[in-house]
């Protein structure tokens, strides 16, 4: 059985990000938090673009800021979600990571 929808976006997510450290896919909300995840699917796709192994997965801001900086510069997706609303925000906005990934 074909997976559709949201739950397809997932598990491709899950497969791109497998083996980065500190990287753990169990849904679409606070899975995206630290930043890292954002990071890794760059990573995993543009080695190039960014030293994953230097991040902190602490650094919250400066990690989203990163993904989020160079996947407008470098891959031309528009920054549609705001470094400082994941630090400010425990529980994100589901629509808006769907909204970006996809």
């Amino acid at each position: 059985m074909a997976l559709c929808g949201t739950k397809a976006l997932q598990v491709w997510c899950r497969r791109v990000t497998e083996g980065y450290s500190n990287v753990n896919i169990l849904n679409m909300t606070t899975s995206w938090r630290s930043g890292l995840a954002f990071c890794a699917i760059i990573h995993h796709h543009c080695p190039e673009l960014l030293d994953f192994d230097s991040l902190d997965q602490d650094d919250v801001f400066g990690n989203n800021s990163l993904a989020f900086s160079v996947a407008e510069q470098h891959l031309g997706i528009p920054s549609l979600l705001d470094p400082q609303d994941m630090v400010e925000c425990e529980l994100l906005d589901r629509l808006s990571i769907l909204t970006y990934l996809a």
